[in-house]
Order: C-alpha cells, then sequence, then structure tokens
C-alpha cells in the first residue's frame, strides 16, 4: 500500500514539474523544436524564393570573345607615361604662395596675386519696415507710373453645413497584398 502511495506521490510530483516547466521560456537558440526546424528544412519551407529564379540560366555561348591586345608600341607608350607619373609624383610639391625663382610677387605668369585677406562684406541696401498692424491700402506703381488700385483682401472659403460622406467599404480596410 505504501509503495502504491509513493508511485502516486511521484507520479503527481513528476506532473507538477512537467506542468510548472511548460511555463517557461526557452531561448531560440536552445529550443529543441526551433533546432529541428533548422536542421530538418522546415523553416526554410516559408521563406521567399530568390529574385530571378523564375528567369533562365543564362547563356554562356553569349559571351562576347576577349578584346584583342594593342599594339606593342601603344602599351610602351602608356607605361612610359605612367612611370612619368610616378616619377613626377615622388617630387615635393611647390606652392604658389612662395615666390619662384626668378618671378617676383610669387604669382606665376598670367595669374592674379593671391589675397591676403578674405573680401569685405557686401553692402546691402536698408529694406523697408513691414508694419504689424492693419495699413492702408496704397496704389501699386505699374512699370510705366500709372498707378493700380492694390488688389482686395483674399476671403476663405465656405464652409459646407454637412460632413462629406464616408468613403467606400473598399478604402476603409487594409491595403490588398501584392501579387
Amino acid at each position: 500500500m505504501r509503495a502504491l502511495r509513493l508511485r502516486r506521490g511521484g507520479f503527481g510530483a513528476g506532473l507538477l514539474i512537467c506542468l510548472l516547466g511548460g511555463g517557461c521560456a526557452v531561448p531560440e537558440p536552445l529550443d529543441p523544436v526551433a533546432i529541428y526546424n533548422r536542421v530538418s528544412g522546415k523553416d526554410d519551407e516559408t521563406r521567399l524564393p530568390p529574385p530571378g529564379m523564375d528567369r533562365p540560366l543564362p547563356n554562356l555561348a553569349s559571351i562576347p570573345p576577349r578584346p584583342e591586345r594593342p599594339p606593342l608600341g601603344f602599351r610602351q607608350s602608356v607605361t612610359d607615361a605612367l612611370a612619368n607619373d610616378r616619377a613626377s609624383a615622388r617630387d615635393p610639391l611647390v606652392l604658389r604662395s612662395v615666390p619662384a625663382p626668378g618671378a617676383s610677387g610669387g604669382a606665376l605668369a598670367g595669374e592674379p596675386p593671391m589675397p591676403a585677406a578674405p573680401p569685405r562684406r557686401a553692402d546691402l541696401a536698408a529694406a523697408p519696415g513691414i508694419p504689424w498692424g492693419e495699413a492702408p491700402a496704397r496704389p501699386r506703381a505699374l512699370i510705366d507710373g500709372a498707378t493700380m488700385p492694390a488688389a482686395p483682401a483674399p476671403t476663405l472659403p465656405e464652409m459646407p453645413a454637412e460632413a462629406p460622406a464616408a468613403p467606400p467599404a473598399e478604402l476603409l480596410g487594409p491595403p490588398p497584398l501584392p501579387r
């Protein structure tokens, strides 16, 4: 009899542990169901196919032929030009502000001298004052000197008495899914 009670108690304790353990959250890397889905490929079934899978495979016969090599003289001239550029890049830079030997003032022939300070701030004409209150309407002058009456003040549009009708039902739901 006592053994039967211990079995029932052990079964009840095991059931209680299983029920309490089921409420715990398992991290994604340790979840056995997620691991099985990754290993078996079930996760890949829900993925979209890569773009371009509906197109036929490319035809390798459509690749153009290899271009012809330029003549030896042209290739040698390009090589010499690159070597000259590399050699001139190793020379120290000469600043324009340093006078070149035999030049006056440091400016090269045909170039204006560099200014010593930034340009002066431009003089701006004073803008007319803006009145904060209602100003009397003044006639506007035309190009030929004649005057024209001022434009009337804009009026607000009339407000409708009723609210506009609701949009149709198909516009109230979520947008359709792309195909």
